[in-house]
């Protein structure tokens, strides 16, 4: 039996409504892979916002996981936090399960960039969900699309618009738009500015033609990248080989190729910084339950792909288990499935 409860009336993170879904796990509902003891788990998974791509992987995680978990499990899915703070929710045992991406997964546990302390009892489950890329849109058709070459010739004053201080698109965007030369003091001197808010600002901003340069971590099908390509003209523009290094060797992306056509407007391939996601847990977790979670995973692929566009190329068996698609070391109870299976020797 499933329940879904609204905990807003009792519960909140940070000023404003905490909506979560809770899946009560019955006995009728419990199928293979079921983990070996008969206590009852409670989980919470941190992921993001409603509408974006974790929140769906988070939902639909819990509705997979119900059928593995002992009978009273309950599994919450609140649409909080997000990639900067997800790893803190889980080091501080406030989250078991997070999704974050692999390149800030290292930063979280050695200590460094976005985090003044190591967070040391992160460990990985399963890693390379899906490809991320950090997306640079500028309003206007066929503009020319280096991105640092924008900032000299095209637009100087742009109007840069990023999602609010401390989330990872910000903290991306501000990264790539200063190796790009074109930081926020930068932008301000040539008579520009940045302005940090939500979707919606940036949106609105687009629309009314008083946004020109939105930077986000996305992936295939982000509804706010979808949005804003749909209903305005855009360019999408592309870092040089040399900020794409640096992007590298400075803070750990990857290099990516986001395809043609992958969002309206878009005609060429386009190379951008990018990483992968990761599902995460600590070295609280215990051996058993890290090895339930990553078997449903991997045994039950085929409904997260059905979940959500962005995973439609996850295979367990392509690296999920290797540094570079989690960023983080490995928990041993998903190492003992991974050796099971003959990935891991």
């Amino acid at each position: 039996m499933i329940k879904t409860r609204n905990k807003s009336a009792k519960r909140r993170s940070r000023p404003g409504l905490w909506l979560s879904t809770a899946i009560l796990v019955g006995a009728t509902t419990l199928s293979a892979p079921q983990l070996a003891t008969a206590e009852p788990a409670h989980l919470t998974i941190a992921s993001f916002s409603q509408g974006s791509s974790w929140y769906v992987y988070a939902v639909n995680l819990a509705e997979l996981l119900r059928g593995a978990l002992p009978a009273g499990s309950t599994i919450d899915t609140p649409p909080i936090a997000g990639g900067l703070a997800n790893p803190q929710l889980v080091a501080a045992g406030k989250a078991q399960l997070g999704f974050g991406m692999a390149a800030v997964g290292n930063w979280a546990i050695e200590g460094k960039i976005g985090y003044k302390q190591p967070l040391k009892n992160l460990r990985a489950l399963v890693g390379g969900l899906d490809d991320y890329y950090l997306v640079a849109l500028a309003r206007g058709k066929d503009l020319p699309d280096d991105l640092e070459g924008y900032f000299k010739k095209v637009n100087p004053k742009a109007h840069v618009t990023l999602l609010s201080r401390g989330s990872i698109g910000s903290f991306a965007g501000q990264q790539l738009l200063d190796l790009a030369g074109a930081g926020e003091k930068e932008v301000a001197a040539s008579g520009g500015n940045y302005e940090f808010g939500t979707f919606g600002m940036v949106k609105n901003r687009f629309a009314a033609g008083t946004g020109d340069v939105f930077v986000q971590v996305a992936t295939r099908g982000h509804p706010g990248v979808t949005e804003i390509a749909h209903n305005t003209n855009v360019t999408f523009l592309a870092p040089s080989e040399k900020v794409l290094g640096e992007m590298r060797d400075k803070f750990g992306w990857d290099s990516k190729v986001l395809p043609k056509g992958t969002f309206e407007g878009q005609n060429k391939d386009v190379k951008l910084p990018g990483t992968t996601t990761v599902l995460f847990a600590s070295t609280e977790m215990s051996d058993d339950m890290a090895y339930t979670i990553v078997k449903t995973v991997c045994e039950k692929t085929d409904k997260l792909r059905a979940a959500h566009k962005a995973l439609a190329k996850f295979d367990c068996a392509n690296g999920s288990w290797k540094i570079g698609a989690t960023g983080l070391p490995l928990h041993p109870g998903a190492a003992r499935y991974f050796k099971e299976r003959g990935w891991i020797k």
